[in-house]
């Protein structure tokens, strides 16, 4: 693409106020490397999916568009432009730096995707409330200036940015008012520079002085939330381990738990007297005992199975580095050889002249016949090692990811086996306590003269009023508990075969990805370097004598 092909889209670009693929390319290719740098970027062409940065400035831009066609983008500039609403950014998860400044956006919006941002600029829109960025706790410098933000609500809302160092918020009505900075400067500890100047020492003091109360209220205040924020994160970090263990809630009493949640008869059972209560307490002493036993060997399987992927994840990446310096090495001596080759051939040509003995002319003609003729034959030999090297790396491949099927689907095998074993020792303990509870329900009914004995209490008619009954619902209560103790077995079962399958699965089809983009990428390379080769000799064909030309045409 040339430069007035460049100028031509991107003036035509202004006149739309519109990013597409088309002017992406042009900017990428005028802000590219220069000279020699830039005509290599040039030769292996634009890819925009690996451009880290990009000014898109002064084009009249109306909408934020398709970008996401860069999604290793770290350095994004969208200012002096007309846009009007933040969008389309979503993509951009690598994004630390976005200028959108002298633009006529109202609200700040959308932002929340790009994590890893660290500078925002914001200068010179409409915006009136400093919003939507809660997820960007990496932000370092802010600048807001020239906007319509009048109260001073955003000052509590950036204090909790703990990595906010720069502010900027000049031209903005907020600034006018009396007591603002000393506001700003107590509550916002975190700042040093405030509009690009550094923060004195004694303003801070004196601003802290000032709202000297109010800091400590709220520095309590935040202590307390801090407290809360990091119990419920230790839980759900807790929660999230047993649920990659596989064990969740099966510590402590929860199973046991479980099993009487919706189990009427079973809690009226067990409070009949005091031997059916200390008969329950002995029951879930024992049951949770189990269930403990198991959450804990379910943790251990845990880390053998992150030490066996860990271990496998080693082994092939090891096998892809080495794989990859080893190609590297041949690409790099092909590169070497061309240069060496293309250099003869010039060599050759540039010596050819009309006044050359004809026979040795032709000698020359062969020479350099030759050359490309060896180009070639190394081309296709390069093609044969490079080839060669990715099939034995993608049939090692497909035996380290069998191996680790097998050792994974063992190792979780054994655990499910192991585990199993626990769900049983439950059903028996519940059996044994089901058949206590019938016991010692059957001593209360027999301790009354039956169902028309007056002295039996009401409650007691529908648990124990007769050995129908009573039957009823130790089965009923069984049954209940049984299925509890099934459900969790058959969720961890299921869960865990389901996920050996589809990680080792995963695997096997990523490699198979992988195998077919390399096996592209080669033909790719050398196709392009047969290509170049034949061009760069055209070209130097074309810079000689026409008779000469006409020679090494023939």
């Amino acid at each position: 693409m040339t430069h007035g092909d460049q100028s031509t889209i991107l003036h035509k670009s202004e006149e739309r106020g519109v990013i597409n693929k088309e002017l992406l390319i042009a900017l990428v290719t005028e802000q590219g490397p220069k000279r020699e740098a830039g005509r290599l970027f040039l030769e292996d062409g634009i890819q925009l999916e690996n451009v880290t940065d990009i000014r898109i400035e002064f084009l009249n831009i109306l909408n934020i568009d398709h970008l996401w066609v860069m999604p290793n983008l770290v350095k994004l500039k969208l200012s002096n432009n007309r846009i009007e609403k933040i969008e389309n950014l979503d993509m951009l998860v690598n994004l630390k730096e976005l200028d959108l400044s002298f633009n006529n956006i109202c609200i700040m919006e959308n932002l929340n995707n790009l994590k890893k941002l660290e500078v925002l600029q914001l200068f010179e829109n409409e915006i009136s409330v400093v919003e939507g960025i809660d997820d960007l706790q990496g932000l370092t410098i802010f600048s807001i200036g020239n906007n319509k933000i009048a109260d001073w609500d955003h000052v509590m809302y950036l204090r909790k940015f703990k990595k906010l160092r720069s502010l900027n918020i000049s031209g903005n009505s907020c600034m006018e008012q009396e007591g603002y900075l000393d506001y700003l400067f107590a509550f916002m500890p975190q700042l040093v520079y405030f509009q690009y100047k550094m923060i004195k020492e004694e303003q801070r003091q004196a601003a802290v002085q000032i709202h000297f109360r109010a800091i400590h209220k709220l520095e309590e205040k935040e202590a307390k939330e801090k407290e809360e924020v990091d119990k419920q994160k230790a839980f759900e970090e807790h929660i999230a381990l047993l649920s990659i263990s596989y064990v969740e809630y099966l510590d402590g009493d929860y199973l046991f738990e479980k099993m009487f949640e919706h189990d009427k008869d079973g809690k009226d059972l067990q409070g009949l007297n005091d031997d059916t209560q200390n008969a329950f307490e002995e029951y879930r002493k024992i049951f949770s005992a189990i269930s403990q036993e198991l959450y804990e060997l379910g943790l251990k399987e845990q880390i053998k199975r992150s030490d066996e992927i860990t271990l496998f994840k080693d082994i092939v990446n090891e096998g892809k580095d080495a794989n990859q310096k080893d190609a590297r090495q041949i690409v790099d001596d092909v590169l070497e050889k061309k240069a060496e080759i293309i250099s003869g051939i010039k060599e050759l040509i540039e010596s050819m002249t009309e006044e050359l003995d004809p026979d040795i002319l032709y000698e020359k003609v062969e020479s350099a016949q030759h050359h490309s003729e060896q180009f070639n034959d190394l081309l296709s030999k390069t093609w044969a090692k490079l080839m060669h090297q990715e099939v034995v790396l993608h049939e090692q491949m497909e035996d380290i990811n069998e191996v680790f099927k097998i050792n994974m689907t063992d190792m979780v095998g054994q655990f499910l086996e192991t585990a199993q074993g626990y769900f049983s020792q439950m059903r028996s303990i519940e059996s044994e306590f089901n058949n206590t509870m019938g016991v010692l329900a059957t001593l209360v009914m027999n301790s009354y003269g039956g169902p028309d004995d007056a002295k039996m209490p009401p409650h007691l008619l529908d648990i124990c009023g007769d050995k129908d009954t009573l039957s009823n619902n130790l089965a009923a209560t069984h049954d209940i508990h049984l299925q509890v103790i099934d459900d969790r077995e058959d969720r961890m079962v299921s869960r865990l075969k389901t996920w050996v399958e589809e990680y080792t699965e995963k695997n096997v089809s990523e490699e198979r990805d992988r195998h077919r983009r390399q096996v592209l990428e080669i033909s790719h390379f050398l196709d392009y370097q047969r290509t170049e080769f034949n061009a760069l000799q055209l070209q130097n064909a074309g810079n000689t004598d026409p008779d000469v030309a006409a020679v090494l045409e023939e």
